[in-house]
């Protein structure tokens, strides 16, 4: 996994580990800290380097599953994370399970915003209403 990690990543696993510590156990601490850019570039570049990982690391042997509860309340830069590796056609072995009270979202609420995105982007969903 290690190796998988890093040479998927590179010199920019320092973009992860600043983000998520606990992977410096498994591919160690980054020889160097990560460029300062701003803050739009950087947002674009942890979206494109945590698509990477996760292509790196979702694999038939140890597939992902990826499960988000209350999803009506998450801030519109996770949702925009979350709809960049579901959107993402090169991962493979990935399974995102989303839940969220659709009596608490409107036509406003980020969450519908991304899921019109998604459908626009004919992204496979399955939607699945409880009462």
């Amino acid at each position: 996994m290690k190796q998988a990690i890093i040479d998927a990543i590179n010199t920019d696993v320092g973009v992860l580990t600043e983000a998520f510590p606990c992977l410096c156990k498994i591919v160690g601490k980054p020889a160097t800290s990560p460029i300062e850019i701003t803050s739009a570039a950087a947002q674009n570049r942890f979206k494109f380097i945590l698509k990477v990982f996760v292509r790196a690391i979702a694999t038939p042997s140890h597939p992902i599953v990826l499960f988000l509860d209350d999803l009506q309340w998450a801030d519109e830069l996770s949702l925009q994370l979350m709809c960049t590796l579901v959107a993402d056609t090169e991962i493979n072995n990935f399974l995102f399970i989303g839940s969220y009270r659709d009596n608490e979202i409107d036509d406003s609420n980020p969450l519908t915003t991304q899921l019109h995105d998604l459908k626009r982007k004919e992204v496979a969903t399955i939607d699945i209403h409880v009462d």
